[in-house]
């Protein structure tokens, strides 16, 4: 009897070591458990925090990126801008030269435009001048000085010319006529009132071949050849008819 209480003692008291070693174990598989949960908990939230990290240094970078194709566009920007400038300035420098250099033909062209006119003027005018000389030098070519008619080569006529003779406009409008013709004899004229031959009008004629003494009353016509007188015409019947006869 009280071995079999002993072994129930002792089996109850195994049971027990039993029951609590068994508890033990639980609770250390448990504590195992919770400790590898913690440790998994650990181990994710570590790989979340390297996944928050990889994606914050991947928004990081491609944020950098962004700012650096940014600032690459800003660049590529403000160069186009630059080159855009300087072809404008470009451009503005050769219409500036090209305006220059119209001005310049404008006002190269204006000055050989009023020289060209000046020279048409001016040579205009020489040309008048010269034919007025050359009138002039007709006018005096056919007025001739009495001392000098002697000394002309040829034969020709000369009217000596006296300004107070109504007959005058009459003599010239026929020499006039005569010289018209192609064939005409050459005639000049000399006037009794200039001062080379006042001298050689007189009460009294002398038609002499010596200029020293030749003298006439009024208008008279004086055919020269070979530089010697030989006919003279003193009225207006003589005259008339003779200039008549030469036209």
């Amino acid at each position: 009897m009280a071995e079999n209480e002993k072994k129930v003692k002792k089996g109850k008291a195994s049971n027990k070591n039993t029951s609590k070693k068994a508890n033990n174990e639980l609770i250390e598989k448990k504590a195992a458990a919770k400790k590898g949960s913690n440790t998994k908990k650990a181990s994710k939230k570590t790989d979340n925090a390297k996944a928050e990290k990889k994606v914050t240094n991947s928004g990081d970078n491609v944020k950098k990126k962004s700012t650096e194709v940014k600032a690459g566009k800003e660049k590529k920007e403000n160069i186009k801008q630059a080159r855009k400038q300087l072809y404008y300035n470009s451009n503005n420098s050769s219409s500036d030269e090209l305006s220059k250099l119209i001005k310049i033909v404008l006002i190269v062209t204006g000055i050989i435009i009023v020289f060209y006119g000046v020279t048409v003027v001016v040579t205009n005018k020489a040309k008048e001048a010269a034919k007025e000389n050359e009138e002039a030098v007709e006018i005096q070519y056919d007025s001739i000085m009495i001392g000098s008619m002697l000394k002309i080569d040829g034969s020709f006529y000369v009217l000596i010319e006296d300004e107070d003779d109504i007959r005058l406009p009459e003599y010239n409008t026929l020499i006039q006529t005569i010289k018209a013709n192609e064939d005409a004899p050459t005639i000049y004229t000399a006037d009794l009132s200039s001062g080379f031959n006042k001298k050689y009008l007189s009460d009294k004629t002398n038609y002499d071949d010596n200029m020293e003494t030749f003298k006439v009353k009024g208008t008279t016509l004086v055919r020269i050849s070979n530089h010697k007188i030989t006919d003279v015409y003193d009225n207006y019947d003589t005259i008339s008819d003779q200039l008549n006869e030469l036209d």
